[in-house]
């Protein structure tokens, strides 16, 4: 099997980083001031293995029970979770193409059978994902690499005509204009994950969260890791979903960057695929992603370019300050000149 391949990440200084859909804010101050102020047992102790407080913050944010939740290491360890629940050796694991490249790395570390389903040419869900029987079903909403949003109607339908368990990664969700949240009521094989890493600017504590039933939730705990949390990141990450005011504001920042970046690019001949998420997928002008992306490389601004074929058209740039945007632009304006 091959590992999960992440974005350039430079050794050295100087890089105008816009690969790895990092927010380019601070966190809210008072997550700084949790990790500021985190004394000395927070280091020597363990931590609460269940991350109570935490779950009670995100239950307050949310109006979920805190039975119905669940915190990580990342949302990528809750990934894991649900794998080590719902895919056993032979089972199947379905999700689409092109989507978050850890889905298959996931499935076969647990020996089960990855199983893709290749998008639309507007990156919508296929029918044949619908009708597929798998022991479980994982879909990114908004997708990365592509930032296309799946409405509730299509989550819907998909627990609908779905048996086993159906995990929507809401991972970027706050920047987009929809979530699958309120379909928990209605759907007991429905799980959801966030993340702490997107909006709540805290990438480097590695902190996400779960909503799902009760039962699930119960089952999640029993193959979670021990103490799977660190005390100050659960702390730090209180106090920022705590801050719902500070989130939104820099939130809405992005979005607007991105919509301002999409019109510069399109101006510039770019196809911009519709995004919920704080980055864009794009088509260069006559498809020279890959001429596009060394040449930003060699200027040391960093974008992603995936070289496989459904992707090997476009770059993905993640969304930086109205000044980083406008660094970028300006680049990508000379090279194509």
């Amino acid at each position: 099997m091959e590992a999960y391949q992440p974005g350039f990440q430079p050794k050295d200084g100087g890089y105008l980083k816009l690969n790895t859909n990092e927010n380019p804010y601070p966190p809210a101050p008072g997550a700084v001031t949790a990790v500021r102020e985190a004394g000395v047992d927070s280091i020597r102790l363990y931590p609460d293995p269940q991350s109570v407080r935490l779950r009670e913050v995100i239950g307050e944010v949310y109006g979920v029970p805190v039975e119905r939740i669940i915190a990580g290491n990342g949302s990528d360890e809750l990934l894991a979770m649900a794998l080590r629940c719902f895919a056993g050796e032979g089972d199947r694991v379905a999700f689409p193409a092109p989507s978050y490249s850890l889905f298959g790395v996931l499935a076969r570390i647990q020996g089960a059978k990855p199983e893709e389903y290749e998008l639309d040419a507007d990156f919508g869900l296929p029918e044949e994902f619908f009708s597929a029987r798998a022991a479980i079903k994982l879909v990114a909403s908004p997708n990365s690499p592509t930032g296309t949003v799946y409405s509730i109607e299509i989550i819907q339908r998909l627990l609908e005509e779905t048996e086993g368990v159906v995990l929507v990664d809401e991972a970027y969700v706050d920047f987009a204009e929809e979530s699958c949240l309120p379909l928990l009521l209605d759907f007991p094989n429905l799980i959801v994950t966030r993340t702490c890493s997107k909006s709540y600017s805290l990438a480097g504590l590695r902190v996400g969260y779960g909503f799902a039933s009760e039962e699930i939730i119960t089952g999640l705990m029993k193959v979670k890791d021990s103490y799977n949390l660190n005390a100050v990141s659960a702390a730090a990450a209180a106090a920022a979903l705590a801050d719902r005011d500070y989130a939104r504001e820099i939130t809405s920042r992005i979005v607007i960057e991105r919509e301002r970046l999409a019109e510069s690019l399109a101006g510039l001949g770019f196809k911009i695929s519709p995004s919920g998420a704080n980055f864009l997928l794009c088509r260069p002008p006559g498809g020279r992603a890959e001429d596009l992306y060394r040449k930003l490389f060699d200027r040391k601004i960093l974008v992603r370019w995936f070289d496989t074929p459904r992707l090997r058209e476009f770059i993905r740039i993640s969304i930086g300050t109205p000044e980083e945007m406008d660094i970028l632009t300006e680049a990508v304006r000379e090279i194509l000149e």
